[in-house]
Parts: C-alpha cells; structure tokens; sequence
C-alpha cells in the first residue's frame, strides 16, 4: 500500500481547532496528496449541513502503519496515548493550534523535545514563537487556518453586540453590568450570545452584529475576531495572546487583558461611531482578515508538508488527481 498521511479527527465537532484538521487533510487531497481523516473510535459520524469532503477512517486495532506513514496528532494528545505512539513506526508530527495546551500532552518541554517527533505543524507565527522561547526544538510549520468564504458576505448592521463567553463565563457579566452602568445611554443595546452554533450560524450573528466583543484568553491564534473582522464587526475586547499577530489601532479596539473597564469604554465607542468612521474601521478589519484566505492558507500546508516529506513527496501522491471540492465546501 502506498504512503500516506493521516489526521487523527474527533466529530462532532466541539472546536473550531477540530474543523481545521478537517480543512487540511481536504486541502492536501486538493493538492493530489493521499490524506484521511482519522477518527477517534468513541467519534459520533453525524450528516452535517454539507459532508465531510474527506475520506473518514475510524482508527481501530486492525489499521496498522507502516514507517512511511504519517501520523498528525493534537497538542492535546494525552501521555499516554504519546507513549504508546512512540512504539508505532509511523512518523509522528504535532499540530500545536494553542502552546498553552502543550502540557497536557507533555509534562514538560524537556520531554516534547525528548519525544521522536518528525515535525509540528501550528497554527501562527505567535504559538511558534511561544514554543521556541519556552525551549521547543522542535521544527515547527506555521499554517494559518482559512476564515470560511461564508464570513465574508456582506449583510445588514443591526446595533448589536455579539459576543462568545465560553472563555470567560464569569467575567463577561461583570463586564456587561459594568458597560450598563458606565454608559446607561446605551443600556438597551442587545448582547447576542454565540454558543453551540454551526459555522453559517455564527457567520449570521457576526454579518448582522454592528460590535463584537473579543473575550479570547490563552489563545495560539484566535480565530474568532478574525472572523467578526470579515463579517464587518467593530472588534473590541481582549486579543488572547495568538491576536498579537494581527491586532492594530486601526482593526480593533483593543485593550489590556482583564481591563472591563477599558473593555466597556471600547464597546460605547465603537457604538457612537458615526457611519463614516465605522466603515472606515470596518473596511480595516475586513483587510486584516483577507489575509487569511483559502488560497495562503493551501500554499502554506504545501509549504509545510514539501519541508516534512522532503524528497519524498512524490510518494504520497495519488496516482489520479484529486475530486476535493473547491475552497468553502467543507463542513460549513
């Protein structure tokens, strides 16, 4: 059997972390590479609004690797599960999409370091950096996640902040007791809450929601602002850490993190913006957010996995060419 590279995937999805191994193993089959999503055997197969455009194998005792496979596992891989990866042949590669995870895969860098890795792939330059200065020496791949094509159409504003408390349950009440108080004028504004929504779902709130508050901690990217920027949202809030690599004046709003009070004063001024100057500020952050598109994110995985497989790339290839749909397919 020839090759090949397998994606170890959980469904349903509970992450927006767990659509993008989705997303790279279709990019790679686009790129004519053999890749499958390899699925957690206790995973529920559900029909999703579109299917899942990549071939699904559930990983059981009678799926057996070979040296010149390929196996990419989560940060959040437990010890366990590592040890015994460790007595595989395959290669084993990481794909860190948040460095504050990494400890509960490994006890330390020290044992990460130790471990028989072939490579990491990550989520942005942020978590990479993040894993060097901690000691990683491990060769990481940066892979920007694409913002789906449904974030970017254009619909009406409706004077509204959305915003997703799972981060910081307890904190956002403070914040939206304290935004009431600090601004009364603005006290009848609807909050829409984004919690256990499909992705076209969410891309909905985010396309009719003039503000969205940005409660991300400890992220590796932050993919959640970047989308509110293509849906046209005034950004205010909290970068998390990962939004460092792409947070400026002039996109967002941003303030110190566990500052509510800087934090509320954001969110009455990007309300009181006058038409000109929200467009002017929401014409930024949708620049900031083309920047992750299909395209670079595909060129990037190329990239990735030319460093990864090396000369042997052409191995992998499939010997006809690849049926993968076309950008924005895949599990919108």
């Amino acid at each position: 059997m020839r090759p090949s590279i397998y994606y170890t995937c959980s469904l349903p999805l509970r992450a927006g972390g767990e659509l993008v191994n989705f997303q790279h193993v279709n990019a790679l089959r686009r790129r004519g590479l053999r890749a499958f999503a390899l699925l957690d055997p206790a995973s529920r197969v559900e029909v999703p609004s579109k299917p899942y455009a990549v071939p699904l194998l559930t990983w059981t005792q009678h799926l057996h690797f070979s040296a010149d496979d390929w196996l990419v596992v989560p940060e959040v891989t437990p010890p366990q599960t590592f040890q015994w990866l460790a007595r595989l042949p395959c290669r084993t590669v990481v794909h860190n999409q948040n460095p504050y995870y990494t400890f509960r895969g490994f006890p330390s860098i020290a044992a990460m370091n130790a471990f028989p890795l072939a490579g990491g792939l990550t989520c942005s330059r942020f978590t990479r950096a993040t894993l060097r200065q901690w000691g990683s020496t491990t060769d990481w791949q940066v892979v920007h996640p694409p913002i789906l094509p449904t974030f970017h159409r254009e619909r009406p504003k409706r004077r509204q902040i959305a915003f997703m408390p799972r981060k910081r349950p307890e904190e956002v009440a403070g914040l939206r007791q304290l935004f009431q108080g600090l601004h009364p004028d603005l006290a009848e504004v609807p909050w829409v809450e984004i919690r256990d929504m499909s992705r076209p779902q969410v891309a909905e709130v985010l396309g009719e929601s003039l503000v969205f508050a940005s409660l991300g901690r400890l992220e590796g990217l932050g993919l959640p602002p970047l989308e509110a920027m293509a849906a046209g949202c005034l950004v205010c809030g909290y970068d998390g850490g990962g939004g460092q690599e792409y947070a400026t004046p002039e996109n967002g709003y941003w303030v110190a993190d566990g500052d509510i009070a800087a934090f509320a004063n954001a969110l009455a001024r990007a309300l009181r913006l006058d038409r000109a100057a929200a467009g002017q500020r929401a014409t930024a952050a949708r620049t900031t957010a083309s920047a992750y598109g299909q395209g670079h994110f595909e060129a990037e995985l190329e990239a990735a996995w030319r460093r990864l497989l090396g000369d042997g790339w052409p191995a992998y290839k499939v010997e006809t060419s690849s049926q993968a749909p076309a950008e924005g397919a895949l599990v919108e």
